[in-house]
């Protein structure tokens, strides 16, 4: 036997019903992420529901556990944070304004908000997240490598990658000792830092030189 379609109106209502719980959802995520700047990163599934002005089995309903939240919260913290940094790696005008935009937006993140910050990078999402922020950081200096090399992105990935773990290493300590530095001395050093990095690849590519260091030197 053939299936039933669904009548327009069945349809109707669950596009509505859809597109509430999806309302809703991001509506808790929000809750969730301002109870957890106001009480901190170890916030009990309680403590959120209370903020928000609702009850636990509504948390539960829509996240499961509190890991479901956590991811939920994580996401959406990332995806902006995602979308600022893209923001400045696209619209500066070279690669160490886009290294120098992409510290600041990292910064800004994490100084508005240390808890949603520390809840965050805890989060089981940060592991893909740090795979897209690599990806920016190459996009950032690939253009100014030559375009022969077709393994060249592969090859800058270790390098992006500790880029990432340095300046999330140097972000926690800066957070973890307030008032030892302004965040603008913080996004000075760190962009120095990077770009004398980033600096060293494109002068070994215009010189002809690998990214590698030549081991009979």
């Amino acid at each position: 036997m053939l299936p039933t379609a669904q009548s327009p109106a069945t349809d109707g209502r669950t596009a509505r019903w859809t597109a509430h719980r999806a309302s809703r959802h991001a509506e808790l995520v929000r809750a969730a992420r301002h109870a957890i700047h106001e009480q901190g990163p170890e916030a009990s599934m309680a403590e959120i529901a209370a903020h928000a002005g609702i009850s636990k089995p509504v948390l539960y309903r829509y996240f499961h556990d509190k890991n479901g939240l956590r991811d939920a919260v994580g996401r959406a913290v990332l995806r902006r944070m995602h979308d600022g940094l893209e923001q400045a790696a696209t619209s500066a005008s070279g690669p160490r304004e886009r290294i120098a935009g992409m510290v600041e937006v990292y910064l800004e993140m994490a100084n508005a908000s240390p808890n949603v910050y520390a809840f965050v990078v805890r989060d089981s999402e940060l592991g893909s997240f740090v795979g897209e922020v690599v990806d920016l950081v190459i996009d950032a200096v690939r253009p100014a490598l030559p375009d022969e090399d077709s393994s060249l992105d592969e090859r800058l990935r270790p390098w992006a990658a500790g880029v990432v773990g340095l300046v999330r290493g140097a972000v926690e300590e800066w957070l973890n000792h307030p008032g030892a530095l302004q965040r603008e001395d913080v996004a000075g050093q760190l962009t120095t830092w990077l770009w004398d990095g980033a600096a060293g690849l494109l002068r070994r590519a215009r010189n002809g030189a690998g990214l590698e260091e030549n081991r009979s030197e």
